[in-house]
């Protein structure tokens, strides 16, 4: 059989399409010499496996190195903090008491609508009914100045009526002679730690 030029026309050796005999590739599937006797046909080279990059693994490995080190020194570099513990506010820095002022002579007297607040700073639970206690019944508590232990929390009240006429949170304490009083609830956060 020939094609319209007179070339001789053989079976494709891939799909059995007639092609020329000297055609470098078969127009219906694409074999290369498809003329070619399987023993003929040249073989494709088989490519190398890839080799193992050491220098990935060496560089994976410093830069794991380094950020552990960075890590670490930013712990160790950052000043301690107090954990805040389920929503509970950390207790307030320690302010110092004020110092004890010279009595004076009274200028006029004094009506009996409302005792005067003390010498220490203002309290910031008095009157608040939300207010979030740090400490819980069963904890021993310390002073924070000098580490003295103040007793044990044996339970908290939402509403306490104080001795100037306020209400408000507190923690009711027993000390270590099993006496029990109430401490008006920030004062004691601001005074006090967990032992």
């Amino acid at each position: 059989m020939r094609d319209s030029n007179g070339n001789r026309l053989v079976a494709c050796r891939a799909c059995g399409n007639r092609v020329p005999r000297e055609a470098r590739r078969c127009p219906a599937c694409g074999r290369r010499e498809p003329t070619a006797p399987e023993a003929e046909r040249p073989s494709a080279p088989r490519p190398d496996p890839p080799r193992r990059r050491p220098v990935r693994a060496l560089t994976f490995g410093l830069l794991l190195a380094l950020v552990v080190a960075g890590a670490t020194a930013v712990y160790f570099t950052t000043p301690a903090r107090v954990p805040r513990v389920s929503g509970r506010p950390s207790p307030p820095p320690v302010v110092p008491p004020a110092a004890p002022s010279a009595p004076s002579a009274p200028s006029a007297p004094v009506t009996a609508s409302k005792p005067a607040p003390a010498a220490t700073e203002r309290s910031h639970s008095r009157g608040r009914s939300d207010w979030l206690f740090f400490f819980r019944p069963g904890d021993w508590l310390t002073r924070m100045t000098d580490d003295v232990l103040l007793g044990v929390v044996i339970r908290v009240e939402k509403s306490h009526a104080f001795a100037d006429g306020t209400t408000g949170p507190a923690y009711v304490m027993q000390s270590m002679d099993g006496e029990e009083r109430v401490v008006d609830a920030d004062e004691l956060e601001r005074t006090a730690r967990l032992r």
